[in-house]
């Protein structure tokens, strides 16, 4: 199935299909013929013809579906000028694969409130990512100034330094990452790639160190990485720590870029659909949704241990996930009564938790509507 949307001066093409081989529908987005996005759902294998095709229709219309509400948002923040509304939208975008979108909106944000850190983080990955190596680095470091025992700015800072081919400075800010937060496999990755990086063009950061001591320091910081977060490791992986031994450090490079882009497109699918959820639709908040959010928060806070709004979100979304629970013990017990409405201690406990939920409810709103 193809379907076409035009927006200003942009044509987004969505695509679905089903891939036999794969066992999976996989739809892909264009935004004027370039791919930003590839989405694998698969199935099982014993499905019959006529439900692929159900499948394909109702994966292709929900992918439809998301592009128009992301511009129909995107309208609606542009006029109104809300700027919590286009920090959402932006990381939406972001997450989608709409860089360019993400640009703008993140850009809007950053005017209306220049000391926003977090825009400025995504801003300076989203310039990254569309290919504006020195502004991302400019927006990158305005959130590092906000924000400097933040351990994920230094480390998207660093990889902008990278790209510009300021090595140096990058060494310096992934340093500075691994000192904040000692078990940040990312920055130890991206630490290990610049010393590579740095044994490739022959500077020596540090004069007493040889060819060998540069080689082991590489290794340490990559074999760190895979410790803390073991699914760094993989064939490309392998090929990268052998091509390293063997001193073909170019080859070795390479496999270790492939390794850190295959874990950033993991995590950007993974939350695609996450925060289309809570972006698009504040009012909805499910048990996995909760859920999910608490798996994000908990990964993000491991990375930056100082970030008091990400635990104060995660306080809410413990708080919502509460809820939640207390709302199916009233509906089990209301179910009891319906049954048997003679059971007094199923009447007293129902009114124990009405209460106890109602006083939940007094001074609480979704998580998604309290982020700033």
């Amino acid at each position: 199935m193809s379907s076409k949307l035009h927006d200003q001066e942009r044509e987004y093409l969505i695509q679905t299909t089903n891939d036999g081989q794969l066992g999976s529908v996989l739809t892909t987005i264009y935004v004027n013929g370039r791919q930003t996005e590839v989405m694998v759902n698969p199935h099982p294998v014993e499905v019959n013809a006529e439900e692929v095709l159900s499948l394909v229709r109702v994966t292709h219309g929900e992918k439809k579906k998301e592009i128009e509400l992301l511009l129909q948002g995107y309208h609606k923040a542009k006029n109104t000028g809300d700027s919590g509304m286009m920090y959402h939208l932006g990381t939406a975008f972001f997450y989608k694969g709409l860089y360019a979108e993400a640009v703008e909106m993140l850009s809007s944000v950053v005017i209306l409130q220049p000391s926003h850190h977090q825009a400025l983080n995504y801003l300076g990955i989203a310039l990254r990512l569309s290919g504006r190596t020195e502004e991302s680095v400019q927006a990158a470091s305005a959130a590092v100034q906000q924000c400097p025992a933040f351990a994920d700015y230094r480390n998207n800072l660093g990889e902008s330094f990278l790209l510009a081919g300021s090595i140096q400075a990058a060494l310096r800010e992934f340093k500075e990452a691994t000192q904040i937060n000692l078990y940040y496999s990312d920055a130890y990755f991206n630490l290990g790639i610049t010393y590579l990086t740095l044994l490739i063009s022959g500077t020596n950061p540090e004069a007493e160190l040889s060819q060998g001591s540069m080689r082991t320091k590489v290794t340490d910081a990559i074999y760190k990485a895979s410790l803390i977060y073991p699914q760094f490791k993989s064939s490309a992986f392998d090929d990268g720590m052998r091509l390293l031994e063997h001193e073909d450090w170019k080859l070795a490079l390479n496999q270790f870029k492939r390794v850190r882009e295959a874990k950033k497109e993991a995590h950007r699918q993974e939350f695609s659909t996450f925060h289309m959820r809570f972006i698009l639709h504040p009012d909805f908040v499910s048990e996995k949704a909760i859920s999910d959010r608490i798996d994000f928060l908990q990964a993000e806070i491991s990375k930056n241990p100082n970030y008091v709004d990400l635990m104060a979100e995660l306080a809410q979304c413990y708080e919502e996930q509460a809820k939640l629970i207390w709302q199916k013990a009233i509906v089990h017990y209301t179910k009891c009564l319906q049954i048997s409405p003679t059971m007094t201690g199923i009447v007293s406990s129902l009114r124990d938790a009405e209460s106890v939920l109602n006083a939940m409810n007094k001074p609480s709103t979704a998580p998604a509507e309290r982020r700033s």
